[in-house]
């Protein structure tokens, strides 16, 4: 199947992978997450399934961001352009559900099922959040577990905006220097966004290749590299959820599912939501709730509500910032044209 490149339309199974992404993440979470809520031999393989989720997200990062900057003709004069459109695009969102997450902290202090584990968050720790710098301060957590995936993202922005004009050269031999210098730092330092680098990466190579910016030989060669790295440096969990990505925008590009695009189109707003929606739900029904049967049926419940609520807040919040950062054009090239992101 040929792979289509409509730069006026986002590429359909991306959505479909969000959302089967998503998914896998939300039952990971809901079961693995509340403690002593559920007792099984399969909760530890519950729980790398969704890490591996967050790996396929990271690859379709690692693809989507380059895509859309070579669609849009990017060049590195439109970086604090770049970068202002995606905070706005990711920041807004991030501070509602932040501020809820604060409020939902200090009402669990007052419930009598209060473990004492979560405190109130201090002023440095919430500034801190504002600019997704947790992960530099060892004496500070995030509020909510799940937002580390949000530091590494915002990275692999700041990032891809000054790395993009070299990923896409024309030379050969500049594109190898590169490939092979950011395996250097990545095995030395190994955490923050160089632990994740090559997996990123995966999806840029691809980008590269289906643009046409480098030949079948160069991307198999460098793939091949960086999986090899990734399985014997960060482990199998890690690199086998990288491949996925090639055969779906390779071979079902234009795959279609309106009722996975519906959970696609807001997977963001469920990633902030969830811990605060369907984990809440679950850590409280879990006090009342002995029968495996209904617990199964609690986790659904539970689904079904995050859902709900992240659809609320995708209207109210995600999709006005949304709106207001496709404002901001990157060049004269995306102004006149319909690019979209």
């Amino acid at each position: 199947m040929k792979f289509s490149r409509q730069i006026n339309k986002n590429i359909p199974v991306i959505n479909s992978y969000r959302a089967v992404g998503i998914i896998m993440v939300m039952i990971a979470h809901f079961t693995c997450n509340i403690v002593g809520f559920f007792s099984s031999p399969i909760l530890p393989y519950l729980h790398e399934t969704g890490y591996m989720a967050v790996i396929v997200f990271f690859t379709i990062s690692g693809f989507v961001i380059p895509w859309w900057l070579f669609n849009s003709k990017y060049k590195i004069n439109d970086y604090l352009r770049f970068v202002a459109r995606r905070m706005i695009r990711i920041e807004p969102p991030f501070i509602v559900a932040l501020s809820l997450a604060i409020l939902y902290t200090y009402v669990r202090t007052l419930s009598p099922y209060y473990n004492g584990l979560e405190t109130f968050p201090t002023i440095k720790q919430i500034l801190l959040h504002l600019g997704y710098l947790i992960p530099f301060y060892e004496d500070q957590k995030w509020i909510r577990p799940a937002y580390w995936t949000l530091a590494i993202e915002c990275q692999w922005y700041l990032v891809m905006g000054l790395l993009y004009p070299l990923f896409f050269h024309k030379k050969k031999v500049i594109r190898y220097c590169l490939y092979l210098l950011i395996l250097v730092p990545c095995y030395f330092v190994n955490k923050y966004l160089l632990q994740y680098f090559p997996v990123l990466l995966m999806g840029t190579l691809l980008c590269a290749y289906v643009t046409e910016t480098i030949e079948k030989e160069e991307y198999i060669i460098i793939t091949t590299i960086y999986f090899l790295y990734m399985l014997f440096i960060l482990g199998p969990i890690v690199a086998i959820p990288c491949l996925f990505i090639i055969p779906m925008l390779l071979y079902f590009a234009n795959y279609n599912n309106s009722k996975l695009n519906f959970i696609g189109n807001m997977s963001y707003s469920i990633y902030l939501m969830h811990s605060l929606t369907g984990t809440a739900l679950l850590n409280y029904l879990s006090h009342m709730i002995v029968n495996p049967f209904y617990k199964i049926l609690a986790v659904a419940g539970g689904l079904v509500f995050t859902i709900i609520t992240s659809y609320i807040f995708y209207k109210l919040i995600e999709k006005p910032s949304h709106k207001i950062s496709l404002k901001i054009a990157l060049n004269e090239y995306e102004r006149t044209s319909k690019i979209k992101k």
